[in-house]
Formats: structure tokens, sequence, C-alpha cells
């Protein structure tokens, strides 16, 4: 018998997730964030392609006064990669290039635990 497949439920955070969001909550009590949305916005790519960022985060005026997305993944993300973490990568460079008046980054805890965050370019 198979073990049964983890399946994330929408709106829900994983470890991950969640570990990251504590990051962001730090910045948010030091002043460096204004606002912290999880899941909350969705980009429309192409017609039936929509794409929902981990997370959306309103920067203070003092710290560049600007908005970014985040994708937490929960490795490193390489060419082998499970299929749906291919999917959210691409979705993260599609929106990028379609919404390049935000900043768009994707983040990844490395081997330390250390979340190691890469700048997607429009």
């Amino acid at each position: 018998m198979k073990p049964a497949r983890y399946r994330r439920v929408p709106g829900e955070m994983t470890k991950t997730e969640a570990r990251f969001y504590y990051i962001l909550e730090y910045e948010l009590k030091e002043g460096k964030i204004m606002r912290i949305d999880y899941e909350r916005h969705t980009f429309r790519l192409a017609n039936n392609l929509r794409y929902t960022p981990d997370f959306g985060v309103l920067y203070a005026p003092t710290h560049g006064d600007c908005v970014a997305f985040y994708e937490v993944k929960g490795s490193a993300f390489h060419a082998s990669a499970k299929s749906n973490q291919i999917n959210s990568v691409n979705k993260c460079k599609m929106a990028a290039s379609l919404y390049p008046e935000y900043f768009w980054y994707i983040t990844h805890p490395n081997k330390n635990g250390e979340f190691e965050t890469n700048v997607v370019e429009p």
C-alpha cells in the first residue's frame, strides 16, 4: 500500500512558509515593512492561467516604499525538481515580466537553515 500523498491546503502555510513569515514579521515589528499578505494577490498571466505568490509585502517609505512578492520553496530548485515546484517558479518568472512595477523574489532555506533569496528579473 502506498503512503498517503501530502496535499497542501490553500490558505494554510507550510512549515517553510511559516518560518519565512516569522522573518517578515520581525521586519514588520522593526518598521521596515508596513504590511504582509499571505496568498492574497492573484495575477492573471494568460487565458486561464493564474499565479498566486506566497507573500506580498509592502515596504515602508524608509526602506524603498515598494511592493514585493515572494515565492517560498522548501529547498533549492533545479531542473530535476518536482513539476509543481518548476511550475510555480516559471509562473513567478512570467509574472515578473508581465508586472515589472513590482519586485519578485524566490526564496528557499539553505543547508544551514537560513533563507537564500533570489531576485527574479523581468
